[in-house]
């Protein structure tokens, strides 16, 4: 069989469109035991994608989990990008148990979901598999997204990343 090549996209690629983008817990208290990106990167690697979703017009959900009693306010970097936007309190630590991110969810109506979030291991996973289990496409930035650990996201995490985006 022959292949040709030609200049056009492919189908599977993101557009701003065709996604909605859940930012995650990136809120200061929760913060200070990040290890495996330094705090200044990820506020700036954070508030890059905030901005160019804002500027793409990328449908975007802003999450925080116990403002009020422990974790304080999302990153002003981020909400600056999204001046007057509602952000979603949880108390759950598994955002796609929230009723009202849920709701939001439904309401915008796309099929395919990017997450980044403060951890890995709780921000990201927990929503990334639910929602691959309910027939979402997922993406990870893990490039806004640290863990406890003093490595970079890369080998078994990069692989399930990919993973979950070919299901």
């Amino acid at each position: 069989m022959t292949v040709h090549a030609t200049p056009t996209p492919g189908s599977k690629l993101l557009t701003p469109k065709d996604h909605t983008l859940l930012m995650i817990d990136f809120q200061s208290q929760m913060s200070f035991a990040t290890k495996s990106i330094d705090a200044v990167n990820l506020r700036n690697n954070a508030a890059l994608v905030a901005n160019a979703a804002k500027g793409f017009g990328v449908s975007t959900i802003l999450t925080t989990v116990a403002e009020k009693s422990f974790s304080g306010p999302m990153y002003n970097e981020i909400t600056d990008a999204f001046p007057g936007q509602k952000l979603f309190d949880r108390t759950s630590m598994n955002t796609w148990e929230d009723a009202a991110v849920i709701e939001e969810i439904n309401r915008i109506g796309k099929k395919r979901i990017v997450l980044t979030g403060l951890w890995t291991g709780v921000c990201i996973v927990g929503p990334a598999l639910s929602a691959i289990e309910q027939g979402f496409e997922v993406f990870v930035l893990a490039d806004a997204a640290a863990m406890s650990l003093k490595r970079p996201i890369t080998g078994p995490w990069t692989a399930w990343s990919r993973s979950a985006r070919s299901r």
